[in-house]
């Protein structure tokens, strides 16, 4: 493929995975460490962070790499290096404002977000993990900010180094501090530890970008027009964040249950995580890359690239929730310990294919010169989210959440597909014939491994051995059989 677009979103998704990774192995040993009593402490404090700290760097990546691209595409390098310093200037401003935010308003912050019932010491123990986790809002949006101006060079491996580099200095000092950590009173050590990855992180990062705040500049308006930009990509980005923020709301209310809580917003969607990340990574690269081949007037390139990435990401979703479905106990069981949470890893994985295929589409639309319907349809789907949850919670229980989360993202991804039909970009038909495809090379490559595990029980390994091996013989027979299945496709529609 051309300007080699699949190989900037595999250094990206390769990075972003190995950091899901070695930030599972992390939560891994925290959670084991603290036990589920104390690892709400650590939940109740993180959910309302991680929303404050979307706020923070609202749409910085994705905006500014957009913004970047296009400013490249006019051959406007100049503005870009104006860019580069008052946007640095608006990230600390921003950084500063939010923590003073989280600072002076914690107690009305989780006295929304706090399940029923908490007594006084629990509510300060939160507060505390919450301030100390609000230090991180200094360096988060410069982070955020010197990734998307990289990535609007096209330049993706220092976001892949910096994440890896995060993540690795995270989990070391884990290992080294966790004897100090046992007590919940010392659960905030682990936010002191998240800083100083993004410290790193920050560091790295300012090594790739200093050079260019020495080249020359051209005044602009240039503070302005990144919030322009990144408005669209902050709201649309959110939809994750905004989701978890209506659980972490309306579930302890709902669903007062703290085993099913913590497996559902903390757990389980951890562990989907992985393949996600691979659509998360390649919508990033086509958001720039869109906005450029638009801009130098590209577009039927665009059409191409737009079409094969859509069709790429459904082919590798698909096969990846059918296999999590498949061994749900013992993947789950690899991590965690709670009686109840395989259950809903099985039926969370459900989320794979919608979350990734929205990422794509919006990474896609969002790269297209106007995305105002896909503002609209964020937050129409972030009100939906919230009147379905009291709706299906109380009936179905954690399966009422899955499944207004399913419809809201729905109403995103339709109004993705009408976006991309205005620009020319027609992918409906495609895809959903993609995913009839990928659903049938699954069901019959699952049907031959099942099959196998009757006729080659290998009870006597351990379950690690059992998932990796059955894993490596579905996608095998998955990859065979789809290509017969287009292959037969072609020459019955010639």
């Amino acid at each position: 493929m051309k300007d080699k677009t699949l190989l900037q979103a595999l250094i990206l998704g390769v990075g972003q995975v190995a950091a899901k990774v070695l930030s599972l192995v992390f939560l891994f040993r925290f959670a084991n460490d603290l036990g589920k009593d104390t690892m709400s402490l650590y939940a109740f404090a993180y959910v309302p962070f991680s929303l404050f700290a979307d706020l923070a760097c609202f749409g910085l990546i994705p905006g500014t790499s957009k913004l970047v691209s296009k400013l490249l595409g006019q051959g406007e390098e100049e503005k870009v290096n104006y860019l580069l310093r008052k946007g640095t200037i608006y990230c600390i401003l921003a950084g500063i404002f939010f923590f003073l935010f989280m600072l002076f308003f914690s107690r009305q912050i989780l006295s929304v977000s706090l399940f029923e019932g908490y007594t006084e010491e629990t509510f300060e123990a939160v507060r505390t993990n919450l301030l100390m986790a609000s230090l991180s809002l200094f360096f988060l949006p410069l982070i955020h900010f010197f990734k998307g101006f990289l990535q609007g060079h096209f330049i993706m491996y220092p976001s892949c180094i910096s994440i890896v580099l995060e993540n690795v200095v995270k989990l070391v000092l884990y290992i080294v501090l966790a004897k100090y950590i046992h007590d919940s009173k010392l659960v905030f050590s682990v936010f002191i530890i998240y800083l100083t990855g993004y410290i790193v992180s920050f560091l790295l990062l300012l090594y790739f970008v200093f050079p260019y705040f020495r080249k020359s500049t051209a005044r602009f308006f240039s503070v302005s027009l990144l919030l322009k930009t990144c408005v669209p990509f902050g709201i649309a980005t959110m939809f994750f964040t905004i989701y978890q923020f209506i659980d972490s709301v309306s579930l302890p209310i709902l669903l007062p249950i703290e085993g099913y809580y913590t497996a559902y917003m903390f757990e389980t969607i951890r562990l989907i995580f992985f393949p996600i990340v691979i659509a998360q990574a390649l919508g990033g690269v086509l958001n720039p890359k869109i906005n450029y081949m638009f801009q130098e007037d590209r577009i039927e390139e665009a059409k191409q690239i737009a079409g094969r990435c859509s069709s790429l990401i459904i082919y590798i979703l698909i096969p990846f929730m059918i296999l999590i479905r498949y061994f749900s106990t013992d993947i789950y069981n690899l991590f965690y310990k709670q009686e109840n949470g395989a259950t809903i890893l099985y039926h969370i994985s459900t989320l794979i294919i919608f979350f990734g295929l929205h990422k794509v589409l919006i990474g896609i639309s969002l790269g297209l010169p106007k995305a105002h319907y896909i503002i609209i349809a964020t937050i129409i789907s972030a009100i939906a989210k919230y009147i379905l949850n009291y709706i299906f919670v109380p009936k179905l229980g954690f399966l009422g959440a899955i499944y207004a989360t399913i419809i809201a993202i729905t109403i995103c991804i339709l109004v993705a597909y009408f976006v991309l039909h205005r620009e020319g970009i027609c992918l409906f038909v495609k895809n959903m014939k993609d995913i009839l495809f990928a659903i049938l090379a699954t069901l019959s490559s699952g049907f031959l491994v099942v099959l196998f595990r009757v006729c080659f029980l290998l009870n006597h390994y351990p379950a690690y051995y059992s998932v990796v091996l059955y894993s490596i013989l579905l996608v095998g027979i998955y990859y065979i059989l789809l290509n017969i299945f287009k292959q037969t496709y072609k020459l019955c529609i010639k």
